[in-house]
């Protein structure tokens, strides 16, 4: 019961926190959204998310940001010379209409950096994305733990 409490708590304040351009979208659907918990002793993580676009024109999301860090960035892995990086995105990605742009592990993805340590108390989190023409879009994600 207590942990249902806490949550519901944190549910009425995460939703009382969204402005007047951070409320839901009717273009955009989300799903599957999830932050994961950082690794001990590291203050950046990554968080993950299916938009899809109910549009009939393209999207272009252009950027992310967290209540928990200091800064936020799109990024996405890539092979380079036989080995994985991981690049900063600058100017987003294009969603066409009808289709779902998927941040995954290993793939595009939200990179939260600088996080806040009261994020490592929180089991959900806001994820808030800026979709060009339409502006800040915000989705609850839950904070998992994840093992190496």
């Amino acid at each position: 019961m207590k942990g249902v409490k806490g949550w519901l708590i944190l549910w009425v304040g995460l939703t009382l926190n969204l402005n007047a351009d951070q409320q839901p979208s009717e273009e955009v659907a989300f799903s599957n959204a999830w932050v994961k918990m950082p690794m001990p002793g590291m203050n950046m993580t990554a968080g993950f998310v299916d938009l899809k676009n109910l549009t009939n024109v393209e999207l272009r999301v252009t950027a992310v940001k967290t209540p928990y860090s200091a800064m936020s960035e799109l990024h996405e892995m890539v092979m380079a010379n036989a080995v994985m990086q991981m690049r900063h995105v600058p100017q987003g990605w294009v969603i066409a209409p009808g289709a779902t742009l998927s941040l995954v592990p290993g793939g595009k993805h939200a990179m939260l950096m600088g996080i806040n340590p009261a994020f490592l108390n929180q089991t959900m989190t806001l994820l808030e994305f800026n979709i060009e023409g339409i502006g800040w879009v915000s989705v609850p994600a839950v904070i998992k733990k994840t093992t190496p």
